[in-house]
């Protein structure tokens, strides 16, 4: 049902999507940190997530506070609930900014994408009822505020209810690799003949059932999981840079000595194992944990 509320606002998501993604080109290197910081590739984590229990929280400490004042004459509220209603107004704007980050790599005309656009559409609506519920109270009309308050709060309620619906069903914003180290092993395993791993060219091997990139730099050679923690692309089809590999598909950068995020949007690391050249063959090791 969502994905047909969502569907009539396609279009819309997509330029939404396209003029996002320019904004951050247009802006250089500056916009390159911009959108890791955005996407919390700093905090090991996704920034919005964290903002949209902010906005929960504190939209929810002002509906308590006006309800006590309104309903149980519980006087000497009114400053309080002001505060805690502009705290959930900066932490939405902030989801806001942070949701759009994210959103610009959804795939183009996708459900997942359908179905974005109706959370960020329903959520910047109901953002709009605390900024209409602030106003009001900073004019000293908190009765007034208390009905934006609520609006408000019920549409970032569906909101969240959808944003739930991205995540469970669409595993959106979920680490690729999060349930799946790939194949286990103590001790190293042949993957292939060493003369079948050339230089300083990212190569795609399995380990077991697991797809690996492999990078050769003379005698060392760099393992990671090719399945992109962000977004599930495969890291043997993107560039080496120095000592890192760039995802072809949304442009995360991972240290090849041990996955670690160089630049978002990916936030996890990717997995990498132990690797050696012994004898004529290539042989893997781990992953490391």
């Amino acid at each position: 049902m969502l994905e047909r509320m969502g569907r009539p606002l396609r279009g819309f998501g997509n330029g939404t999507a396209n003029v996002v993604g320019a904004v951050f080109r247009g802006l250089g290197g500056p916009g390159r940190f911009l959108q890791d910081l955005l996407n919390g590739t700093w905090l090991g984590h996704s920034l919005h997530a964290v903002l949209v229990d902010v906005v929960v929280g504190a939209a929810t400490g002002a509906l308590l506070l006006d309800v006590l004042r309104i309903f149980f004459a519980v006087e000497g509220l009114e400053t309080a609930a002001t505060w805690m209603i502009g705290l959930a107004l900066l932490a939405g704007i902030g989801s806001l900014i942070t949701g759009l980050t994210e959103f610009k790599d959804t795939a183009p005309s996708s459900a997942t994408r359908d179905v974005t656009i109706l959370h960020g559409v329903i959520n910047f609506v109901g953002s709009g009822g605390f900024g209409y519920s602030t106003m009001q109270r900073l004019d000293g009309n908190h009765d007034a505020a208390f009905w934006g308050l609520l609006v408000g709060y019920l549409l970032i309620g569906v909101g969240g209810y959808i944003g739930g619906h991205l995540v469970f069903k669409y595993g959106y914003s979920v680490n690729y690799n999060a349930f799946s180290k790939g194949k286990r092993a103590r001790e190293f395993t042949v993957v292939l003949p060493a003369a079948e791993l050339p230089e300083d060219a990212p190569t795609k091997a399995s380990f077991g059932a697991t797809a690996v990139v492999l990078v050769r730099r003379g005698d060392v050679v760099h393992a990671l999981k090719d399945t992109c923690s962000h977004a599930g692309a495969p890291l043997s089809g993107g560039t080496l840079r120095g000592d890192t590999i760039e995802c072809p598909l949304h442009a995360s950068v991972f240290r090849l000595a041990d996955g670690s995020v160089v630049h978002g949007p990916a936030a996890s690391r990717q997995v990498s194992y132990r690797a050696r050249i012994n004898g004529d063959q290539v042989e893997l090791q781990g992953p490391h944990d």
